[in-house]
C-alpha cells in the first residue's frame, strides 16, 4: 500500500465523523459543524428603547400629547404693583384737587352734587403748613393706601387666569381701593386732629374715604385689569 492511498483512507475516516447515518459521501463535512444561531433582523426605524431590548415591529404604540405650558398668575404681583401705584397717585391728586377747590371756593354746597363730589376729592389731608401732623397724616394715608392695594389687588390678580375673569378682577380691584380709602382716611383724620377720635369725626371720615374710593377706585382696577392683560396671555400653539 502507497503513500496516497493511507492519506486517501484518512480523509475518509475524518469525513465519517460529520456524516449523519444514512447519508451519502456527497455532502461535505462543514454542512453539518454547528451553525451560530442568526439574530432576527428588525424592521425599518424599529431602535432598542432605552430600557435595553429591541421593540416589536408592528405595534402601535400609545399617543402622548405634548406638554404645554401653564400659567400660574406669574404677572398678578406687576400687574398689582401698578394698580396700587396708581391708586395712590389718584388719592394724592385728589387730595391736592379738593384741597384747591375748597381753598379758593369755600362756599361750594356740599350738598349739591358738584359740591358733594369736590368735598369727597379730599380724601386725605393735604399738608398746606398746618403743622407737622398734617405731613404726617398725609404720608401715612398714602402709605395705607399703597400697602392695602398691593395686598388686595395682588390676591385678586393671581387668582384670576388669562383671558377669563376680568370683570370680576375689575370689581376686586374696585373693592380693593374702597377698603384702602375706608381704612386711609380715618387713621390719617385721628393723626391730623392730634390723636383725637371723636365719635362723629370717625364715622365722616370713614365715609369720605369709603365713598372716595366708589368714585375713583375705578380709575386703578382699570389700570390693573389692563395690565394683567396684556402680561397674561393665554399660552397657544
Amino acid at each position: 500500500m502507497t503513500d496516497d492511498d493511507d492519506r486517501t483512507r484518512e480523509i475518509h475516516r475524518d469525513g465519517d465523523r460529520y456524516r449523519p447515518a444514512g447519508q451519502g459521501d456527497s455532502t461535505p463535512p462543514s454542512a453539518y459543524r454547528p451553525q451560530q444561531q442568526q439574530q432576527p433582523q428588525q424592521g425599518g426605524g424599529a431602535y432598542p428603547p432605552a430600557g435595553g431590548g429591541y421593540r416589536p415591529t408592528g405595534q402601535a404604540q400609545p399617543y402622548a400629547a405634548p406638554m404645554l405650558p401653564t400659567d400660574r398668575g406669574s404677572g398678578g404681583f406687576p400687574a398689582a404693583i401698578i394698580g396700587a401705584v396708581v391708586a395712590t397717585i389718584v388719592a394724592a391728586a385728589s387730595s391736592y384737587a379738593g384741597y384747591q377747590i375748597l381753598k379758593n371756593h369755600s362756599s361750594i354746597d356740599p350738598t349739591k352734587p358738584l359740591g358733594f363730589i369736590t368735598y369727597h376729592l379730599n380724601m386725605l389731608p393735604w399738608p398746606s403748613g398746618g403743622g407737622s401732623d398734617l405731613t404726617t397724616a398725609f404720608v401715612v394715608g398714602v402709605l395705607i393706601v399703597l400697602v392695602i392695594s398691593v395686598l388686595l389687588m395682588m390676591a385678586a390678580a393671581m387668582s384670576t387666569r388669562a383671558g377669563t375673569g376680568g370683570f370680576a378682577l375689575f370689581l376686586a380691584a374696585w373693592m380693593a381701593s374702597v377698603i384702602a380709602g375706608g381704612v386711609a382716611r380715618p387713621v390719617a383724620g385721628v393723626i391730623a386732629r392730634h390723636g383725637s377720635s371723636q365719635n362723629a369725626a370717625w364715622q365722616s371720615d370713614l365715609n369720605t374715604g369709603v365713598l372716595w374710593g366708589v368714585m375713583f377706585g375705578w380709575v386703578a382696577a382699570l389700570v390693573l385689569v389692563i395690565v394683567h392683560a396684556l402680561r397674561r396671555k393665554p399660552v397657544t400653539r
